[in-house]
This record gives C-alpha cells, sequence and structure tokens, in this order.
C-alpha cells in the first residue's frame, strides 16, 4: 500500500486470544542481536558480529490507565499468550479526495511477568498501573501477513518467511 503512516488509532490486548484486557500503551521489545568480538590476522583491530538470529533478552512493558481484573491476572507466574491489536491510519497520497486508509496491526506475544507497578490511587487522575514482561516468543503481523516471528524456544528467526536459524535456508 502506498502511503505513510499517521497514527496508531487505538490498540487493544486479549489475553489467551479471547479475552479482551482493554486499550493499553505497549513498548515493545528492542530486538539486539548477540555478539561476538572477532581479532586476529587478517583483521585490522576488532569486529564486533551479530550473530544470526541470536537475540539477547526482550522485554515488553504495558501500561494501563486503571487495574482490572483481566490485568491482575497477568501477574500469575506462568506464560502468558497475549494479543495486541490496533488500526494503523496511513494517508493515501494518491487520492484526490485525501482518503485515510487503515492499516490492520497485531502483535502475538509469548510472556511471563518480570514485575508489575500497580500505580497511584489518586482522586480524578489515572492510576497508571503497568507491567513488564519477559518476552518467550514474539510475532507481527500486517494487514494479517507475518513479517517477524521469534521463538526462543523453538529456535526460529524469521524475517519475511526466512528462517535465518534453519540450517538448510541460511548456512
Amino acid at each position: 500500500m502506498n502511503g505513510f503512516p499517521i497514527s496508531l488509532q487505538g490498540f487493544s490486548l486479549y489475553l489467551n486470544a479471547l479475552k479482551e484486557v482493554g486499550t493499553v500503551d505497549v513498548e515493545l521489545p528492542n530486538i539486539q542481536f548477540m555478539t561476538d568480538t572477532v581479532t586476529g590476522s587478517g583483521i585490522a583491530g576488532e569486529l564486533e558480529v551479530p550473530i544470526a538470529g541470536l537475540t539477547k533478552s526482550m522485554g515488553i512493558k504495558i501500561k494501563k490507565r486503571a487495574v482490572n481484573a483481566q490485568f491482575t491476572t497477568l501477574l500469575a507466574p506462568i506464560t502468558h499468550q497475549l494479543a495486541f491489536r490496533g488500526n494503523l491510519q496511513m494517508a493515501d497520497p494518491g487520492s484526490p479526495i485525501g482518503r485515510m486508509r487503515n492499516r490492520k496491526i497485531r502483535i502475538m506475544a509469548k510472556v511471563t511477568p518480570k514485575n508489575k507497578n500497580l500505580g497511584k490511587a489518586e482522586t480524578a487522575k489515572a492510576m497508571d498501573t503497568e507491567a513488564e514482561f519477559e518476552v518467550i516468543s514474539l510475532r507481527v503481523f500486517v494487514d494479517e501477513i507475518e513479517n517477524l516471528h521469534i521463538d526462543k524456544l523453538n529456535n526460529k528467526f524469521v524475517v519475511d518467511g526466512v528462517n535465518y536459524l534453519e540450517d538448510d535456508d541460511f548456512l
């Protein structure tokens, strides 16, 4: 689709793909590759080389305006299946009437809880409760097309359909 992104129109969180937790703000993981430093004959100095498909610890932070039962459930020390769904509003420069279009964004993650801040209880203010999770698996879909799939326990680092941890396709 031609155009450029304007803004995200809400982002809802679903637990186990069925139970809606509500509208949230989410800080998605910073994906950093593990690296190794290479030195020696033929190299002028050092070279820090990313290891294809192997990532450092990844975390997700979720912020909600107030505590509710579904959000508190996420504190249980088990693996949770989260689904974030939203629409990305796109400007369509090819439209003669300046029409906006939407792209569907879906992010799915298997996570375990690391910590939870219940927020503040202050009259006439949002509680701003937040939780932080360790990411075991992450999948990103744009318009229902999977663009990224990282699964640390199943040896997957898939970008645009290519698994960089699969021997036949990469090595």
